[in-house]
């Protein structure tokens, strides 16, 4: 239908003609006048071009703490953002063993100093005294029998209560894992309905979400007929037509699943596209990986039962034969005589030596139950909880010393051979802007994304957080080797640009090459020379061979004025095609959006049968 009116139009325009070039009446002839342009002169300066990439940021110094021993969390001292200075106390471990084993040493010594005294004083008194050693010797290994028994029995509670846990979280973790599957099955069932609408309609071919289909759909739905207006040719007479919109079947079809979407109460219209019922699905195995994980953990939690229960059982009856030594050693305290004075004196002195470094290696234990921080800084994460169970390969905390941060970025080879350490970056984040300087190049091809990594340091502070991620500006692109003019005024024609040059007078055309471009100047390579006067100002009647006249300073409003007036065709020169780097065309987000604005311009230009608004007049 919309071919028949264009045919009717044109038709029209035809007939037109014809009858109007019989009519004998004689064109008035329309006295041109000098066209007022504004110029600027050619010359040759550097052109840089800084682009922005996303970076991503980490202290420079950044540290892991892990405890030094194995045990339950019974304070933590930090939370996430506090400061914290070397060597302050950041968590602390169940250390009631620990203090007893130190108290044990601490009597061990103190016991073989007073019997090393007491023994010198007479053979007699260090027969006494070695029969006691021995008995003191079965008392202390009764007494740790009876501190393992009790840990055991603790670790025995302990256990019981993780299977609890571990079942509770088991179960939770399938009730998660079949709410995600049926949501799931459900936004792909109503994805795969879509898609099949979308594919046996070419109105909505490309569609990918039901949001998308849906906006489509309403306007169709909301206008189910358009009115078509043509001339009669043959009556000069305007007439019109009604005629159904195309894919409105299909409309109605997807505003009844937008219906059908809408009544189920787990799965919104959102969820109904290829990103979400991807996002579903990947929620669905992530939950079905924690599922897995938890019966592993239920398993686990048994199998640790049984240990428990094995090392309560062994703990019991290491306490039974050591309360027997004592008795035996109460019940026959004799030693065998013979043994030479001094002798005796070297062995009290070696154990008194042995003791005290058990009281050592005690201490030491104990201190190792408590965690502090390696360096100054801010605590990052915290990865540990009250009660919580953990061992040296338990990641407890993470300190990161803000002073001097990094930020990671990526860019292509050509940007990366134009980099060099040390060259300034500015980075900003959230409003905020810092000054650094690039500390590292990469030097190997990231294979997955095809690009180099770049590092750079900065002065930090507490607004800029680790693993945020920032924009990252840095002079990416200098060209010192043509002419430099204004990016408007080269013009397009088939692809190939030129110019307009101001000479005595008159617009000359001037075929050129480009290079490098911003949004508002373009580098010359060939086709100028400094010092012409290069026209900037753009007029429906600029042509090669069109009369100018040069506007002073004072008089530019004039012809900005005109070149406002400009239709939408100017635009569609300035399409963007030239020699600049493809990299700073693709990175330059405002040059790309002026890119396919013109070049939308241009279509609608080609269709109306005016392929060059400014072209070669």
């Amino acid at each position: 239908m919309r071919n028949n009116v264009w045919r009717a139009m044109a038709l029209f325009m035809t007939a037109s003609l014809v009858f109007g070039g019989c009519s004998g009446k004689q064109e008035e002839v329309v006295e041109e006048s000098a066209l007022r342009v504004n110029v600027k002169t050619a010359k040759k300066k550097t052109l840089v071009i800084a682009e922005s990439y996303v970076g991503t940021t980490s202290a420079q110094e950044e540290v892991t703490v892990y405890p030094n021993a194995s045990g339950e969390v019974m304070q933590v001292n930090v939370k996430m953002g506090d400061t914290v200075t070397e060597g302050q106390q950041l968590f602390k471990l169940d250390d009631e063993s620990a203090r007893l084993s130190l108290k044990s040493a601490q009597a061990a010594h103190a016991s073989a100093a007073a019997s090393a005294n007491a023994q010198l004083g007479g053979q007699e008194a260090l027969k006494e005294q070695q029969e006691q050693q021995q008995i003191d010797s079965y008392t202390r290994s009764a007494e740790a029998a009876e501190r393992a028994a009790l840990e055991a029995e603790h670790n025995l509670d302990r256990g019981e209560r993780r299977i609890d846990e571990a079942v509770e979280d088991r179960d939770k973790a399938r009730e998660d894992y079949d709410e995600a599957v049926d949501k799931y099955h459900k936004a792909k069932r109503f994805y795969d309905e879509l898609r099949d609408l979308c594919e046996d309609d070419d109105i909505f071919a490309g569609v990918s979400s039901l949001t998308e289909a849906a906006s489509k759909a309403g306007s169709i739905v909301a206008n189910p007929e358009t009115t078509i207006t043509f001339t009669d040719p043959t009556t000069g007479a305007t007439l019109t037509d009604t005629e159904e919109v195309d894919g409105l079947d299909t409309a109605e079809d997807i505003m009844d699943l937008v219906d059908d979407v809408s009544d189920e109460e787990d799965i919104s219209v959102a969820d109904v596209s290829a990103s979400g019922v991807n996002a579903l699905k990947s929620t669905m195995e992530s939950l079905q990986t924690a599922l897995v994980n938890q019966r592993r953990a239920v398993d686990n939690a048994k199998d640790n039962l049984v240990d428990y229960k094995r090392a309560e059982k062994n703990a019991s009856d290491s306490q039974t034969n050591a309360q027997a030594a004592v008795d035996d050693a109460v019940a026959n305290q004799s030693i065998t005589d013979g043994q030479l004075l001094a002798d005796t004196r070297r062995s009290l002195q070696a154990s008194v030596a042995n003791s005290a470094v058990g009281v050592e290696q005690a201490q030491y234990a104990l201190d190792q139950y408590v965690g502090k921080a390696p360096i100054n800084g801010v605590v990052e994460s915290v990865d540990i909880s009250t009660h919580d169970t953990v061992g040296p390969s338990t990641a407890a905390m993470v300190i990161s010393n803000k002073d001097t941060m990094k930020i990671d970025f990526s860019v292509t080879e050509k940007v990366r051979d134009n980099l060099s350490v040390g060259q300034s970056v500015r980075v900003k984040k959230d409003g905020n802007k810092y000054k650094g300087t690039i500390s590292e190049i990469g030097e190997t091809l990231d294979a997955n994304t095809g690009l180099f990594k770049v590092q750079a340091v900065v002065n930090g502070d507490e607004r800029l957080l680790s693993g945020t991620t920032v924009t990252v500006k840095v002079d990416s692109y200098r060209d010192d080797s043509g002419i430099v003019i204004p990016y408007d005024a080269v013009y397009y024609s088939n692809g190939e640009p030129y110019v307009y040059v101001a000479e005595d007078g008159v617009a000359k055309k001037r075929d050129v090459t480009t290079g490098m471009f911003d949004e508002k100047h373009i580098v010359i390579t060939s086709g100028l020379s400094t010092g012409e006067s290069v026209i900037t100002s753009w007029a429906s009647d600029l042509r090669d061979g069109a009369e100018i006249e040069v506007v002073p300073k004072e008089g530019k409003a004039e012809a900005e004025k005109n070149e406002d007036s400009a239709t939408k065709g100017s635009e569609a020169e300035k399409s963007g095609e030239g020699g600049s780097p493809a990299e700073a065309a693709d990175e330059t987000e405002d040059k790309q959006d002026k890119t396919d604005q013109a070049k939308e311009s241009q279509e609608k230009d080609s269709a109306s049968g005016d392929t060059d608004k400014k072209g070669d007049n």
